[in-house]
């Protein structure tokens, strides 16, 4: 089993995560990529766990703490690297509908991340930390 890693934050913040990796799970589940689904239940379930003391079938646990509260989630690398890429597509789709104020949280939220990973000396794929790749570079032709 992988290392987990914890990076601080508001519960606010993981809330983001959480709807995110609700979201990308519920797609992939549809769409075909069910590796990319568990990953994402996994990180679900790692935040209930670890945020909610969440238990399956006890009813009344999943009490979330308050918002300001800071809660510590501990994800393997993999988990982490997930999140930022769910974060990303989700907030361009934010974007792309017009819910500007949501993108602009699921960046935050992505950029504490990449930050905190880079802080531990995690080397992030090119594309997870903002450059982008082949495919995404603007062309040079007019």
């Amino acid at each position: 089993m992988s290392v987990g890693l914890i990076i601080a934050m508001p519960l606010r913040q993981w809330g983001l995560i959480d709807g995110s990796m609700d979201n990308d799970s519920s797609v992939e589940t549809v769409n075909g990529n069910l590796q990319r689904a568990d990953l994402a239940r996994s990180i679900r379930r790692a935040g209930w766990d670890q945020i909610a003391h969440w238990a399956p079938g006890v009813p009344g646990s999943g009490s979330w703490p308050p918002p300001d509260e800071i809660v510590k989630p501990k994800l393997t690398i993999a988990q982490w690297l997930l999140t930022i890429d769910v974060l990303e597509r989700w907030s361009a789709t934010a974007e792309r509908i017009g819910r500007h104020e949501a993108a602009a949280q699921e960046r935050e939220v992505r950029e504490l991340i990449l930050s905190r990973l880079q802080a531990h000396g995690i080397r992030l794929p090119e594309a997870s930390t903002g450059n982008p790749g082949p495919e995404q570079r603007p062309s040079s032709e007019s």
